[in-house]
């Protein structure tokens, strides 16, 4: 025997689920938008350089470039499918999770990254979304 969840839980439900993937759309959408911009963008300057104290704001803004437009729509991919999962089913877990997973991947990127070396995307964040 299965027992149906009462009528407003579901709709809460559907609420959530719609919320979470409007605002991994809209995270998309943003992603488009400065790959388009790219090329009138100071990039290296945007990315996280290991050691290098420069390239600090790269914490904040590394996430939001992309090398290629593959390398945009894996990201883009796992944001949409894990972000609508975590914010769905975890709403108030999640906010408080990507501004750690997005500054964390950043910052381990910053330390533990080859020298010499420039780092973008958003796979941090898509990775720390899959573990977490």
């Amino acid at each position: 025997m299965t027992h149906d969840p009462p009528p407003h839980t579901a709709d809460r439900d559907r609420r959530r689920l719609l919320l979470a993937f409007n605002l991994s759309f809209a995270f998309v959408a943003v992603l488009l938008v400065v790959f388009v911009l790219q090329p009138r963008l100071p990039v290296g300057a945007m990315a996280v350089s290991p050691r290098d104290v420069s390239s600090l704001l790269g914490l904040l803004t590394a996430p939001l470039l992309h090398g290629s437009a593959a390398h945009l729509a894996a990201n883009a991919t796992a944001l949409l499918i894990l972000g609508t999962l975590a914010g769905s089913v975890y709403p108030r877990a999640t906010s408080r999770a990507l501004p750690l997973l997005w500054l964390g991947s950043g910052l381990g990127a910053w330390l533990l990254g080859e020298e010499g070396t420039r780092h973008l995307g958003a796979s941090g964040v898509t990775h720390g979304l899959m573990l977490w």
